[in-house]
């Protein structure tokens, strides 16, 4: 989440992955994913250091998903392989021409 201040001084905190966009009008306006507008105090420029520093921390904070998270999740090749016939063997009697 990111700290910004509205308007007349309430300070907000704004989920960074809901902002689709960012107008001055003078008054820098967030739009919402769901259409809300939010009126805040920070500049354009402001707002966007604050979204890089909250991304940076995020990222810095995240681990990839271990192996065995990851296997749960997507069959290895060896289990797709072991589903299906080999694809480089020919039915018996076929013969390559």
């Amino acid at each position: 989440m990111v700290r910004l201040s509205r308007l007349n001084g309430q300070v907000i905190a704004v989920n960074p992955d809901l902002i689709t966009w960012i107008e001055v009008t003078p008054d820098t306006t967030l739009s919402m994913l769901g259409g809300d507008k939010v009126m805040v105090r920070e500049t354009l420029d402001e707002v966007i250091e604050r979204v890089v520093a909250f991304r940076r921390e995020i990222g810095d904070r995240a681990h990839p998903p271990s192996k065995a998270v990851l296997d749960s999740i997507v069959p290895t090749r060896a289990d797709r392989r072991s589903d299906r016939a080999p694809s480089h063997t020919l039915p018996p009697g076929s013969q390559r021409r």
